[in-house]
């Protein structure tokens, strides 16, 4: 017998490959100097509960809110995740309309199931390297003028780390009494520099979820969620995040987000050493050509309204694809990074990084760029409508019978999921939507040239049963 997943992690720490990835803590003992098994305890008469909190969890969740802006901040212990769900349970009833930008996590579409409320997609735009940007504010005024619609919910910062115009999104939806919900996930470490894109919650955001586990030094599943405006109810944004998170809470992980805060609080030289890294960096990589990093000069296009300059997306312009380059990383230089698409990867830094584990990454890129001739690369163009409704609801179709067809049985059936080609990550089908002849040859294209379409696997798609005649 084996201790499979120990075994796994054993092996893993001691092959010690540099971490440009999640978790945010970078297992850099400075930023986590404790034993995690001394602090994992229960409810006492002393520990607080997470559930009612009066004590020293109250007063962990105060200090969150007043660092971050917030009216109230709510601890979670099961990631940004629960932190969407109770996000739409609290804020819509069942039958409500709510505009949901379709690169939305996966969160956001369990939560569409288990509020029963009515989708109303819009996509964003599309960068000329094929990444999602932000959302077209004419689209969401043609949405909000067509639809009585509750809340919105987008993602901003995207994967890629680019942010949406918040501001002015939140004044549209706020003129139409409506509430904005921000998936701000990949930004948790906005608040402790002006370096950074403006956080959400300062322009306006109504709940902003935050995971502290990518972007900060905690453990995997410490986020928070924040709430500001007085547009929504506290007491059901109270019982919603009780309802998703577990009654046995982990008190390491409410122990690393409470000691991160309080770190990065008092300690300023730690972001301003940890930012002049990056711009050093950000300086050598941006003489690269064939291994672009995408900078500064990407504002303003595809309604991207500014760029994070923590995360280093690098466009692989040239013969190899991104999964090629992320094995050779970690082959040749033994550095492990957080996502590689067909034609780009992502490398995700933290205040808790080793600057010598980023110049090492600096190094590896900049030799492989001279190894490496640039050439064109004709990206596959994926777009949807900019605005749709499913035909579905998720929750109908959560609910309903569901059968796999192969791909030529597929058009005119409504998807029992949605169809994801990554990158972008935008649906191409949304569950709910009817698949079309357009849909499965665009499928077809994507999948010969090596881009992952969740979804459609084996030649064949989930598709709600027709129902008995």
């Amino acid at each position: 017998m084996a201790a499979y997943i120990f075994d796994k992690l054993r092996e893993l720490e001691e092959k010690n490959a540099y971490p440009l990835h999640m978790p945010g803590h970078k297992r850099n003992i400075r930023f986590m100097p404790y034993d995690f098994r001394l602090y994992d305890y229960t409810e006492t008469e002393c520990t607080d509960n997470l559930h009612m909190p009066e004590g020293i969890i109250a007063d962990a969740q105060n200090a969150l809110a007043e660092l971050l802006g917030a009216d109230s901040s709510f601890i979670l212990v099961n990631g940004g995740t629960s932190g969407m769900i109770a996000s739409i349970l609290a804020c819509c009833d069942p039958g409500d309309n709510v505009l949901v930008a379709a690169n939305c996590h996966k969160s956001v579409y369990d939560g569409l199931i288990m509020a029963g409320v009515n989708p109303i997609y819009i996509s964003p735009s599309i960068t000329e390297e094929g990444l999602c940007g932000g959302i077209s504010i004419r689209d969401i005024f043609r949405a909000f003028e067509s639809y009585d619609i509750k809340a919105m919910i987008i993602t901003s910062p995207t994967y890629e780390g680019f942010t949406c115009d918040v501001r002015t999104i939140a004044d549209i939806v706020h003129k139409h009494g409506s509430i904005l919900i921000v998936d701000e996930c990949h930004g948790a470490h906005f608040v402790f520099s002006d370096v950074f894109p403006p956080s959400a919650l300062s322009q306006g955001a109504d709940v902003v979820v935050n995971s502290w586990h990518k972007t900060l030094p905690c453990l995997n599943q410490g986020a928070v969620l924040s709430i500001k405006g007085g547009r929504t109810d506290s007491i059901r944004i109270k019982e919603a995040v009780s309802m998703i998170n577990t009654t046995s809470p982990s008190y390491p992980v409410m122990a690393s987000v409470d000691y991160a805060r309080d770190l990065l609080s008092r300690d300023k030289n730690l972001f301003s050493s940890y930012i002049q890294v990056l711009k050093d960096a950000r300086h050598e990589l941006a003489h690269c050509k064939t291994l672009k990093l995408v900078n500064d000069s990407i504002k303003g296009q595809s309604h991207i309204a500014d760029v994070d300059i923590s995360r280093f997306t690098i466009m692989v312009r040239t013969d190899i694809t991104g999964m090629d380059l992320s094995r050779i990383l970690l082959d040749k230089y033994n550095i492990r990074i957080e996502m590689a698409g067909l034609h780009h990867i992502v490398a995700i830094t933290t205040v808790a990084d080793d600057p010598k584990g980023i110049k090492r990454f600096v190094k590896a890129i900049t030799e492989l760029d001279k190894k490496y001739e640039r050439k064109f690369i004709e990206k596959i163009p994926i777009s949807g409508l900019s605005v749709s409704v499913p035909e579905m609801t998720p929750r109908d179709v959560y609910f309903s019978g569901k059968e796999t067809v192969a791909y030529e049985e597929a058009p005119g059936r409504i998807a029992a999921a949605s169809i994801i080609p990554y990158p972008p990550g935008i649906p191409l089908v949304p569950m709910g939507k009817i698949i079309t002849g357009e849909n499965i040859e665009s499928i077809r294209q994507l999948k010969a040239v090596g881009i992952s379409v969740i979804g459609a696997e084996n030649g064949s798609v989930a598709v709600v049963k027709k129902a008995d005649k």
